[in-house]
């Protein structure tokens, strides 16, 4: 499958697309499982509600924060692949995690949900062919394609890892 281009998506994903270092993006997006599971296997039981900040998340809202993106942007593939030309509303992450109440689960459930997420958009991503990889629409007032987010939600997770790596693991 060819990478985005550029007049695919809003400049602002242009860094989660490039964090997307190979182009058959369905692969990248099933090798995250087992990092994500890699990743969390690693972390500590002390650093699961750790904030590197003062109003920053936890990692278990980072984790929280991955699935309810991906959901979200999962939806807006459906709905942009079978055609459905609504514009689409954007959403406030913050406004989710401050009420999803993710340090009340474990990191492993979460690890778990990401797991269970990804693998039943995994299978309804595998049916896009390139017709319904090239549609597009319009989500929070910027039109992008249906291959774009795929890519946005690889990179975006991809991007969170790596701020869990570095900002919460290496201390």
């Amino acid at each position: 499958m060819k990478r985005p281009e550029a007049n695919e998506y809003n400049p602002y994903f242009k860094k989660y697309i490039d964090l997307v270092k190979q182009d058959n993006v369905l692969k990248a997006l099933k090798d995250q499982v087992m990092d994500i599971q890699a990743l969390v296997s690693g972390i500590p039981e002390d650093k699961e509600e750790y904030a590197y900040a003062e109003g920053k998340w936890t990692i278990k809202e980072v984790l929280g924060h991955i699935i309810d993106t991906e959901r979200i942007m999962s939806y807006r593939a459906l709905r942009f692949a079978r055609k459905d030309k609504t514009e689409l509303n954007s959403f406030d992450e913050n406004l989710f995690v401050a009420n999803a109440k993710f340090n009340k689960q474990s990191l492993y459930n979460l690890a778990h949900e990401f797991a269970i997420v990804r693998e039943a958009n995994l299978a309804l991503w595998k049916q896009f062919e390139e017709e319904e990889m090239s549609q597009t629409g319009i989500a929070n007032k910027n039109e992008m394609s249906v291959r774009a987010i795929l890519f946005m939600i690889a990179g975006h997770t991809t991007h969170h890892m790596n701020v869990i790596r570095i900002n919460y693991l290496l201390d």
